[in-house]
């Protein structure tokens, strides 16, 4: 019985909600993926519930109808902003639903603790414990998929701010000539609405009209990077121009948080990390010591680790943090 009771203590459901996939995963207390399903995310629908429904729906079925006991609980990543108080993400960019209740659809389904935390958080947590990060005290997680975003890790302390929201790094402004709209709706100029997945070919477009080039416009960013690694011409000036962007956004980075190692994941950065590192490193500022600039060993499964982390009691979080996250644990 007391071997049971350990091995129910050691395994956690863990949820990545991005605006592209729905991850799922059982992950055992040294990091190990013992499952994992991974499915496009809801995108219609009467109101955010279609996406918890669907999550739900999505741990049963890596789960089976039966054992919900032996699991610790469920840890959900999900891009921000996020209202810990009511356990929901408000105004998603990247989603189609201004409110997509987690904790209480995941609470009322399973009986179990749900620990919902920022994607970007959860993401360098789980660099923390389990990947690039288990040597440095000072690290930083920088998304570039569908939006970009960000998760610090500071003498050891996850940052999160009064309201959970600390390092929305995509919100920060690295650009006025061409004064893009975000869209989070909120600001023009912000980093994510030039360099993310979803806004990249319309910079791409902006910018070659700009030049006065006559080109095609590819609609996917994949289609972009793949005809830079062509050598296409007009394309390469265009990282270039991309460069300075994403050097802006990781000197912002670096003169806010002093990290040791940057670490980038999200599709975008996994697909590409040799031509952004490469256009953008002549870029950043040389004010402070550039870092170490590393793709993510995790790769999309980071997210998912560190949501594991905080539902294993991997990650220490002290009374303030654990007020603002809601954990449930």
């Amino acid at each position: 019985m007391r071997m049971a009771s350990k091995f129910t203590k050691s395994l956690a459901i863990a949820v990545d909600v991005g605006g592209t996939n729905l991850r799922t995963a059982i992950i055992d207390g040294k990091g190990k993926i013992v499952a994992k399903n991974v499915v496009r995310t809801a995108r219609r629908g009467k109101s955010g519930q279609v996406v918890a429904d669907q999550v739900i729906e999505e741990i049963w079925k890596l789960i089976g109808r039966e054992g919900v006991k032996k699991y610790k609980g469920i840890g959900v990543s999900i891009a921000g902003p996020i209202d810990y108080g009511c356990g929901a993400s408000i105004n998603p960019p990247n989603m189609n639903f201004s409110y997509v209740p987690i904790i209480g659809p995941l609470k009322k389904a399973f009986r179990l603790p749900v620990n919902l935390s920022n994607d970007c958080n959860a993401a360098v947590l789980g660099e923390k414990y389990f990947g690039a990060g288990k040597k440095f005290e000072n690290l930083v997680y920088i998304t570039m998929s569908s939006g970009i975003g960000g998760g610090a890790i500071v003498n050891g302390n996850l940052l999160l701010g009064k309201d959970g929201s600390a390092a929305e790094i995509g919100h920060i402004t690295v650009d006025t000539e061409y004064n893009l709209l975000c869209s989070c709706g909120k600001g023009r100029g912000h980093w994510e609405a030039y360099a993310s997945g979803n806004n990249l070919p319309k910079f791409f477009k902006i910018w070659a009209k700009g030049k006065n080039l006559e080109t095609e416009f590819p609609s996917k960013t994949k289609d972009i990077f793949e005809a830079a690694r062509k050598g296409n011409k007009n394309v390469l000036r265009f990282m270039e121009e991309l460069g300075k962007i994403n050097g802006r956004g990781m000197s912002n980075v670096i003169a806010a948080y002093d990290p040791e190692v940057i670490v980038l994941g999200g599709a975008v950065a996994l697909n590409n990390f040799d031509i952004i590192v490469k256009y953008a490193l002549p870029n950043i500022d040389k004010f402070l010591k550039i870092p170490k600039i590393i793709k993510s060993p995790l790769g999309e499964n980071a997210p998912l680790l560190g949501a594991a982390a905080f539902v294993l009691g991997l990650a220490p979080l002290n009374i303030r943090q654990r007020r603002i996250l809601r954990s449930g644990i």
